[in-house]
């Protein structure tokens, strides 16, 4: 972005904010005029710089998912939106005035943009179901949330890229866990003294420490920062698996000083969510793995397994997960009747559903535990068709680039991105954060690994990596000729000069 663009955008930043910042430092101290005042500094940067923005943007993920900008300016914003607005903005100027920029196209393309367009159709025939000013903003925000992962999808166009985004990830996903961590520790005295300091910046007031079954007298879940334990287990699921598929591929795509540590910090950190929906996700992500490509991970996960059972090593989360596949414990009931009453709001509305508001009918409530039924209630079975297609796209695009790249740095990211992808879609069986309008921080997360997996499996790359292989071997062949041969040598395709007729 050009910076005279730059400067005007921070002088009204900074001139729409003054009266505010005024204001917070008598009312509110030192301390968050400070925060402010980095926080505006990094939008700027943001501004300058659409990679920065993005490295940004999946901080907020991780970290402050659900903070809000403390400057009221008719509208209360997130700092996830704003990152969000700051990191399109900023890729859109960027493809509008540099003419080698495009825009990525195609099958996976076309079907987010019809999934887009299914959902705000369906939330305009949903209007009258119950809308707030709130639906509408979080809706938006859900828009923002899956828009990034065009950006992704441009940004993340060269190894280079994609290896700085994927540290990126695991770096914030490991903060989140380390934080987490450190208040579990800590216990429920530490956490909720924690946690209530962002009270003022858009966090909840009850609930703040969560129990099993919100039952103090149960084990305490972990929750870092992302308030809810299921939402937060699944975002440490994905990470967890990427962290797995970086540590332990072959190449080192990613430095092993970053993934080890992230692997034990999240993977740690998710038993603690005591969310089995991210237990069941994580095995999922290493099964693909395992069977895609590290096939002597099987036996000794196994032996694992069996040795943990025989010596009663975790015999609580053995405990809770057990409950939950047979159906004894009270979250799991619930989440049955909630099935039932998906099904039978996708019944009564099939085709386009209710939209993102309440019921149509008092005898029916929205809301289920899963992506596919929450989807198929809101948006209908169009949607919900549109949505699995894309899924399968997408996912048969990065296999196919997978494939034809196993043993390079671009397949290890390939892979693990796989993974991760089916550890949030099988996550998703029983949990609906990843397409849920007031959680659009794990929406973000979803469309941000879709992103990755169509960036590194761009035909463009394919292209270039041909011709740099080419190249090399030519320089290799060229360099094995003997000296007056090498001079005559041709390359392919080349006409011969007169001199070679003589």
């Amino acid at each position: 972005m050009p910076r005279w663009l730059v400067l005007v955008l921070a002088a009204a930043i900074a001139a729409g904010g003054g009266y505010e910042l005024g204001q917070m430092s008598t009312q509110r101290g030192v301390l968050p005029l400070m925060a402010l005042l980095v926080g505006a500094a990094g939008v700027v940067v943001m501004l300058g710089d659409v990679r920065a923005a993005l490295w940004s943007t999946i901080g907020v993920i991780a970290l402050l998912p659900f903070a809000v900008v403390p400057i009221h300016l008719g509208l209360t914003l997130t700092l996830l939106e704003v990152a969000s607005i700051a990191t399109i903005g900023t890729w859109f100027v960027t493809l509008m005035l540099h003419r080698d920029q495009r825009l990525a196209t195609g099958a996976p393309a076309l079907l987010i943009g019809l999934l887009l367009a299914e959902t705000a159709f369906a939330f305009l025939i949903g209007v009258t179901n119950g809308y707030s000013m709130t639906t509408f903003h979080d809706y938006g925000k859900f828009l923002l949330a899956v828009l990034l992962v065009f950006v992704v999808w441009n940004v993340a166009s060269d190894l280079t890229e994609a290896r700085r985004l994927m540290n990126a990830l695991l770096l914030a996903g490991g903060a989140a866990a380390f934080l987490g961590l450190v208040l579990y520790a800590g216990g429920a005295s530490l956490t909720f003294k924690v946690l209530a300091r962002l009270i003022p910046y858009g966090y909840p007031s009850s609930a703040i420490v969560r129990y099993i079954e919100d039952n103090p007298a149960k084990a305490m879940r972990l929750t870092s920062t992302s308030v809810d334990p299921n939402s937060f287990g699944g975002l440490l699921a994905v990470m967890t698996v990427l962290a797995c598929a970086m540590a332990i591929g072959r190449h080192r795509a990613i430095s092993r000083w970053v993934s080890v540590p992230v692997l034990g910090l999240c993977g740690s950190a998710a038993l603690l969510t005591f969310s089995r929906g991210a237990w069941v996700g994580i095995a999922a992500g290493i099964a693909v793995l395992a069977l895609l490509r590290f096939r002597w991970l099987i036996v000794p996960g196994a032996l694992a397994a069996l040795a943990m059972a025989a010596f009663g090593l975790g015999a609580e989360f053995v405990h809770r997960f057990w409950l939950g596949i047979t159906l004894q414990d009270p979250a799991t009931k619930l989440r049955l009747r909630e099935y039932e009453n998906a099904l039978a709001i996708i019944r009564d509305h099939p085709f386009f559903g209710v939209g993102f508001g309440n019921a149509p009918s008092i005898n029916q409530q929205t809301g289920v535990s899963s992506i596919y039924l929450s989807i198929g209630e809101r948006v209908g079975l169009i949607g919900l068709a549109i949505f699995l297609i894309t899924m399968l796209v997408i996912g048969l695009t990065g296999l196919r680039a997978w494939r034809r790249r196993v043993e390079t740095p671009e397949g290890e990211m390939l892979l693990g991105l796989l993974a991760a992808l089916s550890s949030a879609l099988t996550v998703g069986v029983f949990d609906h954060y990843y397409f849920n309008i007031t959680f659009p921080h794990m929406a973000a997360l979803f469309w941000i690994i879709c992103g990755m997996i169509l960036a590194l499996a761009a035909p463009g790359r394919t292209r270039r990596s041909r011709a740099s292989t080419d190249g090399v071997l030519r320089a290799r062949q060229d360099r094995d000729l003997p000296g007056r041969e090498r001079g005559n040598a041709r390359r392919p395709g080349e006409r011969a000069s007169g001199s070679g007729f003589l």
